[in-house]
């Protein structure tokens, strides 16, 4: 998927490899292989710091999307993978056949500002259609926050410059409070939890902010940790993705 979004069209790793090799040389080759492969999550104790172009902080309202194992095909349904569609409309077709509200929900949280979004277990499970991890972030999703995700959506996330985090003690504290289930049995698929989120990406934490009335799901702010991502991932985060972070590459040349 990577090497056909650097071509435009698709190519197996190999030609780009190659192609690379003659133009930026194989010091940078070597970094797109190591980009490519290292966004397995590190332990707090081997945690890396946090390189220079990264925020510190994403902060947002957060919502809630309950449900283990939420497919790709839940987020972005497969009859439109042979449709060619603009941005918008990707983003209004985001998470349709999980909740058909969604799109619309996280629009109106967009007008005013950031949106977080939280998961259960095995975000991204099912195919590898990286439009599934496009969708919300066209829609206004700023970044997810997961109890763990599929490997193969964790790629096309970073890829494509959208954060994917992994917090399961808060997973579990929310599916505690609002609700948790499958694709198909879940009361409510998707809640406004009235509060907002703090991703401290300098001490791994995620902390839920109280309202300013008092009221919501937390009367106090409380911190979660967050599993830490390594120099690979966060290079693609602060470049926006794969595609811009080539473009830097060759550029340097």
């Amino acid at each position: 998927v990577a090497a056909s979004a650097a071509k435009g069209f698709i190519v197996a790793p190999s030609e780009v490899a190659a192609a690379a090799a003659a133009e930026v040389g194989p010091q940078a080759v070597a970094e797109i292989e190591d980009l490519a492969g290292a966004t397995a999550p590190r332990t707090a104790t081997e945690a890396a710091p946090l390189i220079e172009e990264l925020p510190t902080a994403i902060e947002g309202e957060l919502l809630w999307c309950g449900a283990d194992n939420i497919s790709t095909d839940g987020i972005y349904q497969g009859r439109l993978m042979y449709e060619t569609l603009t941005r918008e409309q990707m983003a209004d077709a985001a998470m349709e056949n999980y909740d058909p509200s969604f799109a619309a929900t996280v629009k109106q949280l967009a007008e005013v500002g950031p949106v977080v979004l939280a998961s259960g277990s095995n975000f991204g499970s099912g195919s590898s259609r990286e439009q599934a991890a496009q969708c919300l972030k066209y829609g206004g999703v700023s970044a997810i926050v997961a109890g763990s995700y599929s490997a193969t959506y964790t790629r096309n996330a970073l890829n494509n410059g959208l954060p994917v985090l992994e917090s399961p003690a808060l997973a579990r504290f929310l599916g505690d409070r609002l609700g948790s289930g499958s694709e198909a049995t879940i009361e409510r698929p998707t809640v406004r939890t009235g509060c907002r989120v703090r991703l401290d990406l300098a001490r791994w934490e995620v902390r839920l902010l109280p309202s300013a009335g008092g009221a919501g799901l937390v009367s106090e702010e409380q911190a979660f940790p967050l599993v830490p991502i390594g120099p690979a991932a966060q290079e693609l985060l602060a470049c926006d993705g794969l595609e811009p972070w080539i473009r830097r590459e060759m550029a340097r040349v």
